[in-house]
């Protein structure tokens, strides 16, 4: 009893001293008459403070932390939730491409030469022309080739990427620039697709666009630096707080430390390292990761690319035959681009150093090469790895959906295509037929099983980073808006579940959770402010929810009514 009374006078003692420090030190800011999602259900304001939540709950328990400097917010109803991760984003792509000879995602033939013409116009001859995306779906047989490009822009090298940004369709000028003629063979883990005559018909799948790409002048520094400002002031506007770079290389990764550490970039990064076999340069480039550590910015993770794309390029690696594909065809199952013994070997060493890993795995093959690697590396070192994440997961075989959690793997799906788009429902399923698209991104098995789920855009890959789109459309498994038609509908899964994916569990994947992912006390302050409710307007509207704010760490990042530039100039 002596020590229970000891105790509870304690705990008085500690909750004077807490309102006695309140008193001393109020709140920066208290956000009232709004809808404030917390773990516990809807609340209706809170109190900040130095950029960490101090309340949460009513009116009363806000105001007990006004002083005499303190900012009051009257929310009007607004919602108020926690700050949105997007896990999987090529943002320095992102921004480029704003600047670029772009076209609408699904544009017909004449759009696309119609684009192409006009650049080729505002060009200086020889000058290259880069751009897209493309679809393959929307060509008749044989219509895409040179000789398109050719014709539209017959004074410069033209590369245009596919919507999956795995597949480029150049003219003769690019070809000729890069050497490749009809004496050129395949290179490993690449496509040159050819005609009839076995001349190189300006397609080039995976790694046979890298001899293109190697000789197109990079963008200049300063290009870089405004385009990836643009692209996370745009992350911004969508209530991104928090995003994963999935592709670093020595450009993009000293663009984007200097931008964070400026402040320019506001959002909690991580970013991934490119990592290929026999690759000096990436294993360089991991090696001094340190030196490009900012406050906000951890570039602790590796990429792995294990495959391509199950569309009609075939080069997403499948446990069995795409369709239509002799089993005998050495291209009947895809691309693994990492042999197994090279995964298994530098999966082990890099979960040895502490670094966390994504796998790019599109196709059943990939995915179960990236599992078997991390069993391999949990054997070798033990359980004290990270949560490495198996990103996309277009398919995966019924058996490997519990090995996952059974090795402490997060699942990393792209929710922008998981609905009726050209390219999932024409390219892919033609790639695959019927009866695999039952279960594309199978991400309601995976959730069964308790493993840690998480969204990435892939932007720019898709279209748009607007991650209301994506939680809506993996509820309906619909177009926005909703259709008649949907993809996979056995795999929808709950708001609740949605939201979760792109808070609590992605700022668990990310190693932050401790700090983000929740709007409770202790937690700072990234948070986003919406005109609507989402959870009280039909879902099929979700996907055009609109923030009307945006906060880092308490501090104002983005603000509808006086938004910053977010268009290309």
């Amino acid at each position: 009893m002596r020590m229970m009374a000891k105790l509870l006078a304690g705990g008085a003692l500690a909750l004077v001293a807490a309102g006695a420090f309140a008193a001393e030190k109020p709140a920066d800011m208290i956000l009232l008459n709004g809808q404030v999602r917390t773990p516990g259900g809807w609340a209706e304001a809170l109190a900040i403070r130095d950029g960490v939540i101090v309340a949460v709950g009513d009116a009363k328990a806000a105001e007990a932390w006004r002083g005499e400097g303190s900012k009051v917010v009257d929310l009007q109803g607004a919602a108020v939730l926690p700050g949105l991760h997007d896990m999987h984003v090529h943002v320095q792509s992102a921004g480029l491409e704003q600047y670029s000879c772009g076209f609408a995602y699904g544009a017909k033939p004449a759009a696309i030469a119609a684009r192409v013409k006009e650049c080729a116009a505002k060009a200086a001859p020889g000058a290259w022309i880069i751009g897209g995306n493309w679809v393959a779906a929307v060509f008749a047989k044989g219509q895409q080739n040179r000789a398109f490009l050719d014709k539209v822009a017959p004074n410069n090298p033209v590369f245009l990427s596919d919507e999956s940004h795995h597949s480029g369709w150049v003219n003769s000028k690019a070809l000729e620039l890069a050497g490749i003629t009809r004496d050129t063979k395949d290179p490993e883990g690449g496509v040159i697709d050819r005609d009839a005559k076995g001349n190189p018909t300006g397609v080039l799948r995976e790694a046979g666009t890298f001899a293109v790409q190697k000789v197109i002048p990079a963008p200049t520094e300063a290009l870089n630096r405004k385009a990836l400002a643009l692209a996370t002031r745009q992350m911004l506007s969508y209530g991104i707080t928090s995003f994963t770079d999935a592709w670093l290389d020595p450009q993009n990764l000293r663009t984007l430390s200097d931008l964070s550490g400026e402040g320019i970039v506001k959002q909690r990064v991580r970013g991934c390292i490119f990592w290929a076999p026999d690759d000096k340069d990436s294993e360089r480039l991991i090696a001094a990761r340190a030196f490009y550590a900012k406050p906000r910015f951890k570039p602790d993770c590796v990429k792995f690319m294990l495959d391509g794309v199950p569309t009609e390029s075939h080069t997403a690696a499948m446990l069995h035959p795409y369709q239509g594909i002799a089993a005998d065809d050495p291209k009947a199952k895809g691309i693994l681009m990492v042999p197994q013994p090279a995964l298994d070997e530098a999966v082990a060493r890099f979960d040895r150093m502490g670094l966390h890993m994504k796998f790019h795995a599109a196709g059943d093959g990939a995915v179960r090469a990236a599992i078997d690697a991390v069993e391999h590396a949990r054997k070798v070192n033990g359980w004290g790895g990270s949560s490495h994440e198996l990103a996309h997961d277009s398919f995966v075989d019924r058996a490997d959906i519990p090995r996952a959690r059974a090795l402490n793997l997060t699942w990393e799906f792209s929710p922008y295509i998981w609905y009726p788009t050209p390219i999932a429902d024409v390219d892919v399923r033609k790639a695959v037929g019927d009866e695999r698209m039952k279960r594309f991104t199978p991400i309601a098995d995976a959730m069964a099983t308790g493993a840690n789920i998480i969204a990435g855009s892939d932007w720019s890959v898709v279209p748009s980073v607007n991650p209301w789109l994506a939680i809506e459309t993996m509820v309906t498994r619909q177009s926005p808006g909703g259709s008649a038609n949907s993809v996979g509908p056995d795999e929808k899964v709950t708001l609740d579940q949605a939201l979760r994916m792109f808070t609590e569990n992605a700022a668990a994947a990310m190693g932050d959770r401790d700090l983000v992912g929740s709007i409770e006390p202790g937690m700072h302050a990234d948070i986003v402010v919406t005109e609507k409710n989402p959870f009280k307007v039909p879902v099929t509207e979700i996907h055009d929810t609109k923030v009307r704010m945006t906060f880092i760490d308490g501090e104002l990042v983005y603000d509808a009514a006086n938004p910053p530039p977010l268009t290309a100039e």
